[in-house]
């Protein structure tokens, strides 16, 4: 349920024209990065699949990436993208504020410059135990002159990484991220968004639309969240079609400058102050499911790929009790109707039905926490060889048997999800 979910929001992937880069800043690389390990040169060093390594044997001989993690504890002062362009000016975080009105102030625990450097955070990170953290704080509007508000506009932090680096001209580049398949991210604090940037040319098309996933907000506790591409999502703020956000999706994926952490300090009255860290990033890394032992459910379809595999601990028992909470199980079951209501109505009928989903989207999301991908993933869709695609057995059995579990224990809430259906309908008649 939860790759369709996700499936409504991404509005899926085609191919996009390439696209250049035209972003002006001046290149600056620290050649000397200490605490990166004895086993790394001083360059950022470049992922294994890039230079088309397959073999571990391979990797050590080249000195290529192999690991998923990016970003960690002993990773040093720059995330180690491998995707650098040979100028040694990837994953350098920067930090910048909105509005940049100096009513937001960054409290660092140790010295930092704003340089576009390796070692403009060093110490910082040194003195975070190779974490990014350090505290924010946010003047609420009771604090500020009345001249320096900017109404309806919400106090943010952007921590930003570029992937490729710069090139000469001192233009971030954008590079094809589609073999990382998603990323993992280790958090704590009031992080609420993950932007992905575009290459200059996208985003200049997108305006203020933006592909994100939503962060949950931590205290102190870190918080790893794993997502996948197909798990991004468009936010407009003017509107927009799905044939328009479907044309931009892979356009994105396959020309990305880099990652922004965006740290929210909403629009309060009042002083505020949040204490923030990045402890860790990493590729999503999802195991391969092996493609000689398929199980389509169609009896007319010709295995060839797995498209989508999913994790069996996704179903799991434990699982079950989830759905207890009266408003998680209306959301689940108003949306194992939603597709079929959605697709047979007309226009009033599908905004009644995309109000309600609105309304039910914490809900519905709220069972489906992100975990790392499972080691042992089975085929959810397969490929056939006609370029059609089929659900699998073993996605189908298991599914099957984990909503007939949680049927059996919500009667009351199917047919308070139902009579929202129903409401719907009714509008078309």
């Amino acid at each position: 349920m939860n790759n369709k979910i996700y499936s409504l929001m991404a509005l899926g992937v085609i191919l996009f024209a390439a696209a250049c880069s035209d972003n002006v800043s001046p290149i600056s690389g620290s050649t000397s990065v200490p605490n990166m390990g004895n086993n790394l040169t001083p360059n950022s060093p470049v992922l294994c699949s890039v230079i088309g390594v397959t073999d571990s044997l391979e990797a050590l001989e080249k000195g290529c990436i192999w690991s998923p993690e990016m970003w960690g504890p002993t990773s040093g002062y720059r995330v180690r993208t491998g995707f650098d362009n040979g100028t040694n000016t990837s994953g350098i975080w920067t930090v910048s504020t909105y509005p940049d009105n100096g009513n937001i102030v960054m409290e660092w625990p140790g010295n930092a410059t704003t340089e576009y450097d390796s070692m403009a955070l060093a110490d910082v990170i040194d003195k975070c135990g190779g974490s990014l953290c350090g505290k924010v704080l946010f003047k609420g509007k009771n604090s500020i002159p009345e001249s320096e508000s900017y109404p309806n506009t919400r106090g943010e932090v952007y921590f930003d990484f570029y992937l490729a680096g710069k090139n000469a001209s001192g233009k971030f580049e954008s590079v094809d991220v589609r073999d990382m398949e998603g990323i993992c991210v280790s958090y704590s604090g009031h992080f609420t968004k993950l932007q992905l940037i575009p290459d200059d040319s996208i985003e200049a098309l997108m305006g203020d639309v933006k592909y994100h996933r939503h962060l949950t907000i931590t205290d102190s506790n870190t918080l790893e969240d794993c997502f996948s591409w197909d798990e991004f999502y468009f936010t407009s703020p003017g509107g927009g079609s799905a044939e328009m956000f479907y044309q931009w999706s892979i356009g994105i994926i396959t020309h990305l400058k880099g990652f922004r952490f965006v740290l929210d300090g909403g629009d309060g009255e009042d002083y505020y102050e949040d204490e923030f860290k990045i402890a860790g990033i990493s590729r999503h890394n999802t195991a391969k499911v092996p493609t000689n032992n398929l199980h389509p459910v169609r009896t007319d379809c010709e295995p060839v790929a797995v498209m989508k595999s999913f994790c069996e601990c996704e179903y799991s028992d434990d699982k079950i009790s989830l759905y207890s909470e009266d408003s998680v199980a209306i959301g689940y079951h108003f949306f194992s109707r939603f597709w079929d209501a959605l697709l047979s109505s007309d226009s009033v009928t599908n905004d009644c039905l995309m109000i309600s989903l609105s309304n039910l989207k914490p809900f519905i999301e709220k069972p489906w926490i992100q975990e790392k991908p499972c080691d042992n993933p089975l085929p959810e869709y397969i490929m056939c060889s006609d370029s059609t695609f089929s659900e699998s057995i073993e996605y189908t059995e298991i599914t099957t048997e984990f909503n007939n579990k949680i049927e059996s224990i919500t009667p009351d809430a199917r047919a308070i999800a139902d009579s929202l259906i129903d409401h719907c309908l009714s509008l078309s008649n």
